[in-house]
């Protein structure tokens, strides 16, 4: 046992552990019993992760026991014979997997998704909201694999919106809330947000136009600031599509003022500025590109400790690099300093 400021904490030698479970091995019923046991404990003080607004408030409570969460993913799915699943398993898989992307840690985040999806198709069960969730985290977080990823991420998006625009049909145009309606459009944002990746802006475009038609009747950029800068963020890119790169550069800038008023989302607000950035290095403007490239990597090496890698900031690294590279800057291009 060990005191620490937090509680006293137990530990158990390995080689025990590994006896322990192989008895348990030997007697499912007894290992199923205890399964259960420290899925409660874990669920009981898990913190439940929102997908729309992250809560940075939350992680402290979050990383002391997700380590727990990935060790009974990896007891279940080692585990001959199978743990018998339940919905319950897979809302835990979900709410660590939404935590860790939300963290940038995306490979313990996949496995923790493809958990909690496999046992939903084990047990043939809908759970529409579950599996929405699901599939929002997986295709965001499988995009930062690259472009091979890219198909799987926006048949995900499409799969969601069938679930929306089922759920809305048995709703009904009559009883439709705002928020329902909210959700609705964010599906159709999201999957016109997946065609942009194919550069699929003909077809975008409208999602998008009438995405904001919506917002317009629900409010004004100061009462749904985030709604409209999301707007504006996916407008920019179709307008670099058209090569109105003033207007595509005017949009990007208004998306991270707006997106900047979501409080406790720094790294939200970072990913709106490397696209802004993005768009200047497309309109030509290299050295306004590198400048602000520079600041991005600045803020993510500041928010994750300077030790510490993330998708992120090796982005950010590889997006500096690359504007050296592209000002025939090459010395600074191999060794980044900020």
């Amino acid at each position: 046992m060990k005191r620490q400021d937090s509680g006293d904490t137990y530990s158990i030698h390995r080689l025990l552990q590994h006896r322990l479970l192989h008895d348990l091995e030997e007697s499912p019923g007894e290992r199923q019993e205890i399964f259960c046991l420290a899925f409660e404990l874990i669920r009981e003080r898990l913190p439940r992760p929102s997908l729309d607004a992250p809560n940075s408030i939350k992680w402290n409570v979050f990383k002391e026991y997700i380590p727990h969460v990935l060790t009974i993913q990896r007891v279940y799915h080692d585990a001959l014979p199978m743990i018998k699943p339940f919905v319950g398993l897979a809302e835990l898989f979900r709410d660590g997997g939404v935590h860790l992307w939300q963290r940038g840690l995306i490979y313990d985040g996949l496995r923790l998704l493809n958990s909690a999806e496999a046992i939903l198709d084990r047990l043939e069960c809908e759970e529409d909201q579950l599996r929405i969730d699901i599939h929002i985290a997986t295709a965001l977080l499988i995009q930062y694999f690259g472009i091979s990823h890219r198909a799987e991420s926006r048949n995900r998006f499409w799969k969601v919106l069938q679930i929306r625009e089922k759920l809305a049909s048995q709703i009904g145009p009559a009883n439709m809330t705002k928020d329902d309606e909210m959700t609705l459009c964010n599906s159709l944002a999201d999957y016109g947000n997946a065609l942009l990746q194919f550069n699929n802006y003909k077809e975008a475009e409208p999602i998008y136009q009438k995405c904001h038609a919506k917002y317009q009747q629900w409010g004004t950029e100061e009462e749904i600031h985030f709604e409209y800068a999301k707007f504006n963020h996916h407008m920019a890119f179709c307008r670099m599509y058209h090569e109105d790169f003033k207007g595509a550069i005017r949009l990007a800038e208004r998306a991270v003022e707006l997106v900047s008023r979501q409080t406790g989302q720094p790294q939200l607000t970072l990913r709106f500025k490397f696209d802004l950035a993005c768009i200047i290095l497309q309109s030509g403007d290299l050295e306004k590109a590198l400048e602000v490239q520079k600041q991005i990597l600045k803020a993510r090496l500041s928010l994750q400790g300077n030790g510490k890698m993330t998708y992120f900031t090796l982005q950010s690294y590889y997006a500096v690099g690359a504007g050296y590279s592209h000002l025939g800057r090459l010395e600074e291009a191999e060794y980044v300093r900020v």
